[in-house]
């Protein structure tokens, strides 16, 4: 027992002196880091995903039905928040369109809402800007719209066939108005059916905070190379001296990794106390936890990686390439809801989703046992990991 802390202290001692590097290093990855958080978070949710739609609309000659079924369409919820109904000729409107102030040529044909209420359904010709998002919203809308009107005149037409069949075709008329008026009750208002609900890709934080907790994981992985020397310096000869006095292996990589871990929570104490001062981090007593949990795990993988390589230029390009590649496949760089699914069913198992799991809890404030307990077992593998490389 005494030759374990002796291990532990001499171990301490030198990760020590590796903290003016750690300081150096931590100050200019927060930099980088934290622009490109900055950045993300913006490019995620910017001001606005989508502009305004402008259609021009060419109607028939006095008739003034086209028109108000027109504006009627343009007034509902679902339109109006998106599309803009110019009314012009069709030479304006087709030189507009090649202009490209309107992205698309809704042409109304004669008889439109007469052919509704007969069933004969003269086309709409809907003329659309190739590419772009605009043009595939409207292109949904007009289908959405066609489907709609689809499934009421289905249940016209079959009401007037039963009625047929029956023998009370009299009564068809006054069976087409009341159903007429029972679907438009229900299509225009039919915004007052649906509950809304803001949700965020980045999860239960926001995308400023989800970002800042990636760019954390990257700076606790990447913060090891400033100090990659420390992971250096065992013989075999020394690590056979050790193991006599009952200092195996997987102790020694166990203070390696514990002492590195601390050089690394104190790197993230600095980085938490540069977003605590700008005032994107409250504080609270579970940082703590999480934040070592998190140190220890990015100590033991790298520990793991370096005895892997058994270089420090290894080490930089192994450690480098993994940290970015768990990060991206655990959803940290594109939030996991856009991945494929594939991606998505693996991310759960990564090292670096538990890491998140853990600077989420610590923003939230909220004790999660369950993602610490899970990130001190990956650390503890990446340890057995590391002596059993070590030992062949």
């Amino acid at each position: 027992m005494t030759a374990r802390l002796n291990i532990l202290k001499i171990e301490f001692k030198r990760a020590w002196k590796r903290l003016p590097q750690m300081a150096a290093g931590a100050v200019v990855l927060m930099a980088m880091l934290g622009t490109i958080a900055f950045a993300a978070s913006k490019v995620l949710y910017g001001e606005s995903a989508l502009g305004r739609i402008s259609v021009g609309v060419v109607l028939p000659k006095e008739d003034a039905m086209a028109e108000m079924a027109v504006r009627m369409l343009g007034s509902l919820d679902s339109v109006g928040s998106l599309c803009d109904f110019v009314f012009m000729e069709r030479e304006e409107a087709q030189s507009a369109f090649r202009e490209g102030r309107v992205m698309g040529i809704m042409e109304v044909p004669e008889g439109m809402v007469e052919g509704i209420m007969n069933g004969s359904n003269p086309p709409v010709s809907i003329l659309l800007s190739a590419g772009g998002l605009e043009s595939a919203v409207f292109r949904e809308l007009t289908l959405a719209g066609a489907r709609t009107l689809g499934s009421a005149q289905a249940g016209i037409y079959a009401g007037n066939q039963l009625l047929a069949a029956a023998g009370l075709g009299e009564k068809i008329p006054q069976m087409e108005a009341d159903l007429n008026k029972l679907y438009l009750s229900y299509s225009l208002p039919r915004a007052n059916y649906f509950r809304r609900e803001l949700v965020q890709a980045s999860g239960e934080v926001n995308s400023l905070q989800f970002y800042g907790i990636s760019a954390l994981v990257l700076f606790l992985l990447l913060e090891v190379i400033p100090v990659s020397g420390y992971l250096t310096g065992e013989s075999r000869e020394l690590e056979q001296k050790l193991r006599l006095f009952g200092a195996g292996p997987l102790w020694h990589r166990f203070t390696k990794s514990l002492c590195l871990g601390l050089l690394l929570f104190a790197a993230g104490l600095l980085f938490g106390c540069g977003a605590y001062w700008m005032g994107f981090l409250e504080i609270s007593w579970e940082m703590a936890p999480a934040l070592f949990f998190m140190c220890f795990l990015a100590a033991s993988m790298s520990l793991f990686f370096y005895e892997c390589t058994r270089s420090l230029m290894g080490l930089v390009m192994f450690l480098s390439a993994a940290s970015m590649l768990l990060l991206f496949l655990s959803g940290g760089m594109v939030p996991a809801v856009f991945l494929p699914e594939g991606i998505r069913r693996l991310s759960p198992f990564l090292p670096t989703s538990t890491m998140m799991e853990c600077g989420i809890s610590a923003v939230l404030g909220r004790a999660d046992w369950a993602a610490w307990l899970k990130t001190a077992g990956y650390g503890a593998v990446f340890l057995v990991l590391a002596a059993g490389v070590r030992r062949r």
